[in-house]
């Protein structure tokens, strides 16, 4: 089945699950509760710039993902990389887990397996208990998706550190399961080939001060056409997208780093702090220093 990309809706992972807790990076949420927020029957959308995973673990399930239906019976692993089509049909006996995850995390990931960022594809597959390497994912998901729910539940300092290190072993599991059951992969859309190099070139570029020119010398493409990719798969215009990214890597170091403001805004690649400062307040309503103090009330 192919797909008018024109046509399939981009769900807002924000919207959906309310403000990113961006402290835990990882969201998690039980496969009911999802299916009480859009139904049993979920037409074909996607989500760009976020990686999920299902595990069922009962019942069973009717994907079409990336112009495939599939038929899946508990236990069973779904990967959906960003922007790729997906839909679900199951009924009220199916049960598991899901997780949403932002694509740099598991870009990171990647990169410290020394594989390339787009290593992971759309992937499903059925698990069987008779099968000891299966039997034995099925009890690892079974287990650390049991501890990921329980800790996400708390309120505690120790809460973002722990779901990144639950949330990296059931990925590093993931990345097990791709290469056991590995499968020929080759993107339905050219489009999407496309804004996904975009992606990669922002994220190696973001801290570079490239222009949207830069970029689209890169990609030897007109500007109308890039801009005509983001708003079809994330809605928003390619310097958006780049501002965003900076945004959340600010963020991102005075939350979790020690570092001045001063050598934050350097890292990013601005040659004058007061700018970065003009820049970041102009974006979140906070200064640099305020935002990093409420973060710690």
């Amino acid at each position: 089945m192919n797909y008018d990309m024109t046509t399939v809706s981009n769900v807002n992972i924000e919207e959906t699950y309310g403000p990113a807790d961006e402290s835990s990076i990882v969201h998690y949420e039980t496969f009911d509760n999802l299916a009480k927020f859009y139904g049993r029957s979920s037409p074909v959308h996607f989500h760009d710039r976020f990686y999920q995973i299902h595990y069922l673990t009962v019942g069973e399930v009717f994907l079409q993902l990336d112009g495939q239906e599939y038929h899946l019976k508990a236990p069973c692993f779904i990967l959906t990389p960003p922007s790729i089509p997906h839909g679900f049909y199951s009924d009220e006996h199916t049960h598991g887990y899901v997780l949403t995850i932002p694509q740099e995390f598991i870009w990171q990931l990647l990169t410290s397996l020394k594989r390339d960022i787009n290593y992971f594809y759309p992937f499903c597959v059925e698990l069987s208990p008779e099968h000891q390497e299966d039997d034995e994912s099925i009890c690892l998901f079974e287990n650390f998706f049991t501890i990921l729910a329980k800790e996400y539940a708390k309120v505690s300092a120790e809460k973002p550190s722990a779901m990144r290190l639950y949330a990296k072993i059931i990925l590093l599991e993931v990345y097990r399961l791709s290469k056991t059951h590995h499968i020929q992969y080759v993107p339905s859309s050219h489009e999407l080939r496309l804004f996904n190099q975009f992606n990669l070139l922002v994220e190696d570029n973001y801290k570079n001060n490239w222009k949207i020119k830069d970029y689209l010398d890169k990609l030897c493409i007109s500007e109308s056409r890039l801009n005509s990719l983001c708003q079809r798969f994330s809605s928003v215009s390619p310097k958006r997208l780049v501002i965003e990214r900076l945004l959340q890597e600010a963020k991102r170091k005075l939350r979790f780093t020690q570092d001045s403001v001063h050598e934050i805004a350097y890292q990013l690649g601005f040659k004058d702090p007061a700018y970065f400062s003009r820049f970041f307040q102009k974006e979140t309503s906070f200064s640099p220093k305020q935002f990093r103090d409420q973060d710690h009330i």
